[in-house]
């Protein structure tokens, strides 16, 4: 057991990794922002994400098992953020903020805001990881959205800093 403890890594948590493109995670009416999330795969196409254990929408993924990110753009960063500080156990996130929802086009039971600019809906299964975070893996099963997506995104510095972009460059070889 001893020499088992000593095999975990012990590095703190330090977030050089940012910025992080801000997705908001749509289960059933509820939704939250969310900064931890990649790609995974193509074939098939998949998406990881990572949850706070303590998060309410943790349990609704759990009953559902299925969700959708969604990206709005940089004006809709107010709400967006918002959202991440109002309980979906406690309140209607919509109607608090002043939300317009629609049907996801594939999935039962989830919505998403009707000002999304992308929208991945997926199936989610839970992979069994330790940690203070709960990692899913979501099969995508429907996709759209606009060029627009990639403008102005909300990304995630961390905290409670927020950017948008500011200068383009293209490689050229």
């Amino acid at each position: 057991m001893a020499e088992a403890q000593a095999a975990k890594p012990t590095a703190r948590y330090r977030a050089f990794f940012y910025p992080m493109r801000l997705a908001l995670l749509c289960v059933g009416e509820n939704f939250m922002p969310l900064a931890w999330w990649t790609p995974v795969s193509k074939e098939p196409f998949r998406l990881l994400f990572a949850m706070d254990r303590g998060n309410h929408t943790l349990s609704l993924l759990r009953e559902l098992g299925e969700g959708a990110l969604a990206f709005l753009p940089w004006e809709a960063r107010g709400w967006v953020v918002r959202s991440g500080y109002l309980s979906g156990r406690k309140v209607r996130k919509a109607e608090r903020l002043g939300v317009a929802l629609r049907p996801a086009r594939k999935l039962g039971r989830t919505q998403v805001p009707e000002g999304a600019l992308a929208v991945y809906e997926l199936k989610v299964s839970e992979l069994p990881l330790e940690g203070d975070h709960v990692l899913f893996l979501g099969e995508v099963v429907h996709v759209e959205g606009s060029p627009e997506a990639k403008e102005r995104p909300i990304l995630f510095l961390g905290f409670r800093d927020f950017a948008t972009l500011g200068e383009r460059w293209r490689f050229r070889p």
